[in-house]
């Protein structure tokens, strides 16, 4: 198993004094997938990251990346791995390929890997320019080019999209989304902006109270979570009378609309046969599947109650 994962940590602890941060962490990450290692400040995922990258040893438990030990092959592993903190700093004075030079020198990597990554950054045609007339976005670009260098097989990535305008973040959202396929690496991506990772996450993992609560593709989430259903009839009031009778929760949004709430996708067409065999026109339907935000808050609401 551990040849088709990326990151794989089994049964791993950490104590600071008196507080377990971590108490029996299993995680794996999938080669090629952008994972999502999601959870409130607190709970551990900055250790979780400084675990796996070798910055801090476990008290117990084991560590593969890449399908090598962390603990025995660490410089190794290293080589394979790029990062982008949450507020990359580069020389304002430099160009941008000045600056990849310097990075290039440092790791003993030819020139030529420059022009490869800023064509994978989109800052090809920008690399004679001064880095202080960037914007915060063209910065943020050529900090994953930085990461980007030497061809590593994991990118580590916290909080990419943290201070961006809308352009920028979509800018970054694009970018990160083509990594797999373009840079054939993994992205494990530690962010808040849940609405950003549900655009571009294939795989994800919740961490709470020192574990991983929840650990799945992206798509399985909603499975067996619960919805609303838009209906566009003539008489959203009498609709809502019958729903009601019938045990649907609803919500008239207008004359015309209502929403049935706390329902899944699965059993929608009960609704919808319900109006229809009422005799009621039923000019629409849509479901709405919860957002990831909404998930994440039902989650961690539901762990604390």
């Amino acid at each position: 198993m551990v040849g088709d994962l990326a990151i794989q940590m089994t049964k791993v602890r950490k104590r600071f004094a008196s507080h377990e941060v971590l108490k029996n962490l299993n995680l794996a990450v999938p080669q090629k997938s952008i994972f999502a290692f999601l959870g409130n400040n607190g709970e551990g995922k900055s250790t979780a990251i400084r675990l796996m990258v070798g910055l801090l040893r476990p008290d117990s438990g084991d560590i593969q990346v890449l399908g090598r030990s962390i603990f025995s092959d660490r410089q190794s592993i290293l080589r394979d791995i790029g990062c982008l903190v949450e507020a990359p700093s580069a020389y304002p004075n430099l160009t941008a390929t000045e600056f990849l030079k310097i990075a290039c020198l440092i790791k003993a990597l030819p020139n030529q890997e420059i022009d490869r990554v800023l064509e994978l950054v989109s800052l090809r045609t920008d690399s004679g320019r001064l880095i202080r007339h960037f914007s915060l976005g063209m910065k943020q670009r050529l900090a994953l080019a930085h990461a980007l260098l030497g061809r590593p097989r994991l990118l580590i990535l916290d909080e990419p999209t943290n201070g961006l305008d809308p352009a920028g973040i979509q800018e970054i959202r694009h970018l990160i989304s083509s990594l797999p396929e373009q840079a054939e690496c993994t992205v494990f991506v530690s962010s808040h902006q849940l609405d950003e990772v549900e655009k571009i996450a294939s795989h994800l993992a919740l961490l709470k109270d020192g574990e991983v609560q929840f650990q799945c593709k992206l798509d399985e989430i909603y499975a067996t979570q619960v919805g609303a259903l838009s209906l566009n009839v003539d008489d959203a009031v009498q609709v809502a009378s019958l729903l009601h009778t019938n045990e649907f929760r609803t919500q008239v949004i207008s004359a015309t609309q209502l929403l049935v709430t706390e329902i899944s996708q699965e059993f929608a067409y009960r609704v919808n046969a319900c109006v229809v065999q009422a005799n009621f026109r039923l000019h629409g339907s849509s479901f709405e599947k919860p957002s990831l935000e909404q998930w994440f808050h039902q989650q961690t609401q539901a762990r604390v109650a």
